[in-house]
């Protein structure tokens, strides 16, 4: 883990054991803010691995009201009707894109994404929950024991507060069972550069491309990565982005025409390219 999500480690730990010694009994949903690749996911998926806890994760901004076509938050859920009954946590990404606040959605947008908030929070509150079984028919499954993580990056805004996520259109009623608020922070160039050095992907790349130096790579990365660590939209994720540019571009890091290559064990850059 890096610094800026070992700070939210440190709180969320202490909800986990609260969670997991009252097994289940005590369930402090919280929200999870922080921008695009802050590591929102990550962090999530690795609380529940620390404790012992079954892990679902959930994108809400895929999820369509019951009754209509599409992905309904009962078949999101489905899952749940093949698990034991631990305790799990389920992990709802993209929160946020279901408030249109300030946007131009159009009227049937509203009402698809309200009623998604409030099937979220029928299930809160709720013993048991209605899910998409096998062959098509909805089984009733236990959600007592599950604790429910809302993340997004609500346009990147810092310390979010509850007046603040109302005014983004999570109701009233919501906040008063989800009051819990995390927020993270940008990764820092520094996290950046640790993240780059620790990469798998950067590895892998290196046992295909062995004369490549991985000093040079990171070097070269960094470079870009500081120069647009201001304007960064993707966060960590930006780390893969040019990884895979660098090595497809032969060492490359702005767009330019994939040339043909032979496949083999192990490759190395055209000369001269």
């Amino acid at each position: 883990m890096i610094k800026e999500q070992e700070l939210v480690l440190t709180q969320l730990n202490r909800v986990m054991q609260i969670y997991k010694a009252s097994e289940g009994s005590i369930r402090p949903h919280f929200i999870l803010t922080g921008p695009s690749g802050s590591g929102k996911s990550h962090v999530a998926a690795h609380l529940a691995e620390e404790h012992e806890v079954d892990f679902l994760e959930i994108n809400a901004a895929q999820l369509t009201k019951e009754g209509t076509s599409g992905n309904s938050l009962s078949k999101a859920l489905s899952p749940l009707a093949n698990k034991a009954t631990g305790l799990t946590m389920i992990f709802v990404d993209e929160f946020d894109k279901l408030f249109i606040s300030g946007n131009s959605n159009s009227h049937l947008a509203h009402e698809t994404t309200n009623g998604v908030q409030n099937e979220f929070l029928k299930v809160v509150e709720s013993r048991s929950a209605s899910v998409y079984g096998d062959y098509g028919k909805y089984v009733d499954v236990c959600v007592d024991k599950v604790l429910f993580v809302f993340a997004g990056a609500f346009n990147g805004e810092d310390d979010l507060s509850l007046d603040r996520l109302r005014d983004f259109g999570i109701k009233t009623e919501f906040l008063g069972r989800v009051g819990l608020i995390y927020n993270m922070k940008k990764l820092s160039l520094e996290s950046m550069y640790y993240t780059l050095l620790n990469s798998r992907l950067l590895k892998m790349y290196l046992k295909l491309f062995p004369d490549v130096q991985k000093e040079v790579v990171v070097r070269e990365i960094m470079e870009v990565v500081a120069r647009l660590h201001e304007q960064n939209t993707l966060g960590i994720r930006i780390l893969n982005t040019l990884l895979n540019r660098y090595f497809i571009n032969d060492g490359k890091l702005e767009e330019c025409e994939v040339q043909q290559s032979s496949f083999q064990k192990t490759l190395t850059f055209k000369a001269g390219e």
